[in-house]
């Protein structure tokens, strides 16, 4: 439990030091996207440190984030602002009712699974969403010349560093395409879409 213990806490830090502060301007698009789309109660998928949740409620939206990691909910309750709400809880089973958000969020969430897991995912976060509900998804493509591509080869290095079932989620995830062939797979038309960090994540907006 010890090792457990430490192994999260340390997850945490990680997070905050390396990852929150490289996805920062990918957050401050998912906010205005929002915005633009009317929002106003979004559902972060594995939401970690909460950090989107914080920014969505700062733009005046009622944010509510999900995370399988007690660790992390801990650490994004502690740092709690108006207009947010932390759940413990699995994305394969979304702890809410049919037709609960204006907005589900899974924002880097999806890689790191198996293509069943993204599947499950997929469909909790669709039926959590209300009729004409937005789906929104920031995640991996693998850019042209991807070899000579700074992003991308930093990501490759964070991802390896993950290790485990992370990295070979990761490793599949690409090898069919990325985000654009996840679309493709499971039938999801974009109403928007854009790229974020040099093109090696994109964003794709889905209305239910």
């Amino acid at each position: 439990m010890a090792c457990t213990i430490f192994h999260d806490a340390f997850e945490v830090r990680v997070y905050r030091v390396l990852i929150d502060p490289l996805i920062w301007p990918l957050r401050l698009r998912i906010v205005r996207l929002c915005r633009e789309l009317n929002v106003r109660e979004v559902l972060d998928i594995a939401s970690a440190t909460g950090a989107q949740c914080r920014m969505l409620a700062r733009a005046g939206m009622k944010a509510t984030g999900v995370e399988l990691s007690e660790v992390m909910v801990a650490a994004a309750r502690r740092r709690n602002g108006r207009n947010t709400h932390y759940i413990h809880g699995s994305a394969y089973d979304l702890p809410f009712d049919d037709g609960s958000f204006d907005a589900c969020l899974f924002l880097f969430a999806l890689h790191e699974h198996t293509e069943k897991e993204r599947e499950t995912m997929l469909k909790e976060a669709l039926r959590v969403l209300r009729p004409d509900g937005y789906l929104i998804i920031a995640d991996y493509n693998r850019p042209g010349c991807a070899s000579l591509h700074v992003a991308w080869q930093a990501i490759r290095l964070i991802e390896a560093l993950a290790g485990g079932e992370h990295h070979a989620g990761f490793k599949d995830f690409v090898s069919r395409g990325g985000l654009a062939g996840l679309l493709a797979r499971h039938a999801l038309v974009p109403t928007h879409q854009s790229h974020s960090h040099s093109g090696a994540v994109g964003i794709a907006v889905m209305q239910r």
